[in-house]
C-alpha cells in the first residue's frame, strides 16, 4: 500500500507541539518506571500477580519490534506473548461501530483463528471487541495491547473478555502495572499492535477515525494494511473506503488474507530448498556449521536475538560461498560482507 500523503502527515504530526508534550511525559514515565525495574522486590512482586516483564535485551522479546526505533524498551504481559512461528494479524476498527461491523469483524477473526491466524487488536469497545470475541471462538489464541496497566481492565465491561483472552493468550502493555488508560496511551500502543502484526485489518472506521493512527504506523513500519469496504454515503465506512482508494488491500473474506499468508510461506520455503538443492549430504552439513557459526558470534556480540540472527542469515548470507568457505570461515568478515549491520541490530 503506497499512501504518500498519509505518511507526509505521520512526518508532520511527529513535530507537533501536542507530540513534544506526549514525549516529555512519556520521558517522565518512562524514568520512573526504569528506576523500579531496577529493584528486584518489585520485579518479585510483579511474578506474585502473574506479571512478567521483558526488555529488549531478552531473548523472549518479540522479535517483530526490534527493527523499530520506536519500539519499547520494556513490554510488561500477563499469560503469554504471541507465537514466533504463526502469523499475526492485526484487526482494528470504530468503538461506535455498526451491526455490520460487529458481524464482519466477528466473523473474519473466527475463520482466521481457526485457520491457525493469531488476532492481536485493544481490547477497545466496538470493533476491537468482537475481533477477539471471534478469535477466541476460533481456537487460535489472541492478544490485546492496552493503553493502560496489564493489570486494568479497560474498558470494564471487558472484563470477561480480558480473563478468557489470558487462559490462552495474552495481555501486553508498555506502561507499568497500576498504570490508568490516559488518553495520550491509546496512540503510542497503536504502534504495538501494528508493529507485533504481519498486516493490519480495518474494519469499519470513520474519516477521522482514531483507528487510522494504527494504519499510519502501519505504513511507517511497512506492514501490509487492509480495509474492509462500506457503503458509500455511510460515516462508518468513509474511513475504509478512502484507505482503499489510496492503495489498501480489499477485504471481503478470511481467504483474501489467508491465501496472502499461505503465498508468503510457501515462497520463502520454495526459495529455501531451491538453495540447497543439489548439496550432497557433507555440504549440507557444512553449511549448516557455517551458519551456527554466524549466528554465535552475532549473538554473542549483542547485535540481536538468535531467532532473529538465524532469519538474517538465512535470507542474506550467499549458498555458494558458504558452502566453498565453510573449512575456513572468518565469520566476522562474511558477517561484514552480506549482513550490513548499522550499529541498532537491523539489516538493510
Amino acid at each position: 500500500m503506497n499512501m504518500d500523503n498519509t505518511n507526509k502527515n505521520i512526518n508532520q504530526n511527529a513535530n507537533t507541539n501536542e507530540n513534544k508534550k506526549i514525549n516529555n511525559k512519556r520521558g517522565s514515565e518512562y524514568k520512573e518506571q526504569l528506576e523500579k525495574l531496577k529493584d528486584k522486590n518489585y520485579i518479585k512482586e510483579l511474578e506474585k500477580q502473574g506479571i512478567k516483564v521483558v526488555s529488549v535485551n531478552d531473548r523472549d522479546y518479540p522479535a517483530k519490534l526490534l527493527p523499530y526505533d520506536h519500539r519499547p524498551e520494556y513490554l510488561f504481559y500477563k499469560g503469554r506473548l504471541p507465537d514466533r512461528d504463526k502469523p499475526v494479524v492485526a484487526m482494528v476498527g470504530a468503538r461506535a461501530c455498526s451491526n455490520y461491523g460487529r458481524k464482519m469483524a466477528r466473523a473474519l477473526a473466527r475463520e482466521l483463528s481457526e485457520n491457525g491466524v493469531q488476532i492481536i487488536s485493544g481490547m477497545a469497545r466496538g470493533i476491537d471487541t468482537y475481533s477477539q470475541i471471534g478469535a477466541l471462538e476460533g481456537g487460535t489464541p489472541t492478544f490485546a495491547v492496552l493503553g493502560s496497566g496489564v493489570d486494568v481492565c479497560y474498558p470494564t465491561e471487558n472484563i470477561e473478555l480480558y480473563n478468557d483472552i489470558l487462559k490462552n493468550g495474552g495481555i501486553i502493555s508498555e506502561y507499568p502495572p497500576g498504570a490508568g488508560p490516559i488518553a495520550w496511551h491509546f496512540p503510542l500502543r497503536n504502534r504495538i499492535i501494528s508493529g507485533l502484526s504481519d498486516k493490519v485489518i480495518v474494519v469499519e472506521a470513520r474519516e477521522k477515525s482514531g483507528s487510522l493512527i494504527t494504519v499510519e504506523w502501519a505504513l511507517e513500519q511497512g506492514k501490509d494494511v487492509m480495509a474492509v469496504p462500506g457503503r458509500v454515503g455511510e460515516k462508518l465506512s468513509d474511513g475504509c473506503n478512502r484507505l482503499i482508494r489510496a492503495g489498501a488491500g480489499i477485504i471481503t473474506g478470511a481467504n483474501d488474507v489467508l491465501n496472502d499468508i499461505q503465498y508468503s510461506g510457501s515462497k520463502n520455503e520454495n526459495e529455501k530448498k531451491q538453495k540447497e538443492k543439489g548439496l550432497s549430504t557433507g555440504e549440507k552439513k557444512m553449511l549448516n556449521n557455517a551458519k551456527q557459526i554466524l549466528v554465535s558470534e552475532l549473538v554473542l556480540a549483542e547485535h540481536a536475538t538468535q531467532e532473529e540472527v538465524e532469519q538474517l542469515v538465512e535470507n542474506k548470507i550467499n549458498t555458494s560461498y558458504m558452502m566453498f568457505r565453510a573449512d575456513d570461515i572468518e565469520p566476522e568478515s562474511v558477517v561484514n560482507k552480506f549482513i550490513p549491520f548499522d550499529g541498532t541490530g537491523t539489516s538493510d
